[in-house]
C-alpha cells in the first residue's frame, strides 16, 4: 500500500532537506500559495504514483486462491495420514 506522508510527517522530512531543495520547496510553495510542507507532501505523491506501479489486488488474490485451496487440500491429507498413522500404533 502506498502511503503518503502527513503534513507533520513532511514538516520532519523538511529538517533533512538540504538548504538548496529547502529553498526550491520554499520558492514552490509560494507560487502554489500553500505551506512548504503540504507541497512537499504532494510532491512525494505525485512521485510516488508517477513511479510504482498499481497493483491489481484483485488479480493476485484470485490467482493465490487456487494455490491456497491445494496448500489445504494437501494439510488436510497429511493430517488424515498422521492420525490413522497414530492410531494404528
Amino acid at each position: 500500500m502506498n502511503r503518503v506522508p502527513t503534513t507533520r510527517e513532511a514538516a520532519r522530512l523538511m529538517t533533512t532537506l538540504s538548504p538548496e531543495a529547502l529553498h526550491a520547496l520554499e520558492r514552490l510553495a509560494e507560487l502554489r500559495s500553500r505551506p512548504p510542507e503540504d507541497v512537499l507532501r504532494d510532491e512525494i505523491e505525485r512521485r510516488l504514483r508517477a513511479e510504482l506501479p498499481i497493483l491489481n489486488l484483485d488479480g493476485i488474490i484470485l490467482a493465490m486462491a487456487d494455490r491456497f485451496r491445494e496448500a489445504g487440500f494437501v494439510v488436510g491429507v497429511a493430517k488424515g495420514l498422521v492420525r490413522r498413522w497414530s492410531e494404528g500404533r
